[in-house]
């Protein structure tokens, strides 16, 4: 798996910014959400959704509510 670090946004082509790497990286920690994986989580398929989006503007953390 390609590290977040260096990771290119499946949508636009160019490398993920900082907040969108934190909001991934957040939501994979998680407990899985349905049948979510969380290889989908990191690869980007789900940074549109509420999924990754509930960590964004450094919303939510590593501790489980």
């Amino acid at each position: 798996m390609t590290p977040l670090r260096t990771a290119i946004d499946i949508m636009t082509g160019l490398p993920i910014d900082r907040d969108t790497r934190r909001a991934r990286l957040l939501a994979a920690r998680r407990k899985p959400v349905g049948s979510i994986p969380r290889r989908g989580i990191l690869s980007g398929h789900w940074d549109r959704g509420n999924v990754v989006g509930a960590f964004r503007g450094g919303r939510g953390s590593f501790i489980a509510d």
